[in-house]
């Protein structure tokens, strides 16, 4: 099975770089996770976007990654998800998960959320708002806030599109859904851009607002 790490033994092997993922539930993540991992809960998310988050290449496979995790058997989902070739890509899971993290004193970070309503009171006021928008070009395109910024998760760890990002640019990540924009956070609190906020509910929540305002770029299609 797989390996079970103690605190000591999974903090050196975060030391030399792996990445942390972190399956649990966004519930669970807003009380907090271990600083500089990265949110995954959704084995189809998860099944999407660990090759761009594990650096896979199909030459020398995945860098190995440390699971954090409520119960070993929550990760069975996410393992069956991985490309093949790939069993050897999971160094070791996070024996007593997070609790036995904060227990021991590790760094925790926190995700600010909030409600579509607070980002839509704040719109007016706030001249350093970027509304961050993860969601696939297309669905962008179709229809998405006035104003936002597209930033699909595909392209979220492009070195470019992070620089643009300006220190005192309050973000407000708007996702497909809750999993997508905590996992949106997560990778860019990673790359120590910590002045963000995650907007609950996802576009499902912003189209039924109606304050929101709403354009359609089909332009963008091409």
């Amino acid at each position: 099975g797989m390996t079970a790490l103690g605190i000591e033994a999974f903090s050196q092997f975060a030391e030399q770089g792996l990445t942390i993922i972190d399956t649990r539930s966004t519930e669970s993540l807003k009380q907090g996770y271990i600083k500089g991992s990265i949110s995954l809960c959704s084995p189809a998310i998860f099944g999407a976007q660990i090759g761009a988050i594990s650096g896979f290449s199909l030459s020398s496979g995945f860098s190995p990654v440390l699971l954090v995790g409520n119960a070993v058997q929550d990760f069975e989902p996410f393992l069956k998800q991985a490309p093949d070739g790939s069993n050897n890509w999971v160094k070791g899971y996070l024996e007593g998960g997070f609790e036995a993290w904060k227990k021991a004193g590790g760094s925790v970070d926190l995700i600010i959320d909030v409600e579509v309503d607070e980002l839509i009171m704040d719109i007016p006021f706030d001249e350093n708002l970027v509304i961050m928008d993860t969601r696939s070009a297309v669905n962008f395109g179709n229809g998405h806030l006035k104003d936002a910024v597209s930033l699909p998760l595909a392209q979220i760890n492009d070195p470019l599109r992070i620089s643009a990002i300006e220190e005192n640019d309050n973000l407000y990540i708007v996702g497909e859904n809750d999993d997508e924009a905590f996992l949106a956070a997560t990778i860019l609190k990673k790359q120590d851009i910590h002045n963000l906020r995650v907007v609950l509910g996802g576009w499902e929540a912003i189209q039924s607002e109606k304050k929101a305002q709403i354009v359609k770029e089909p332009g963008m299609l091409n």
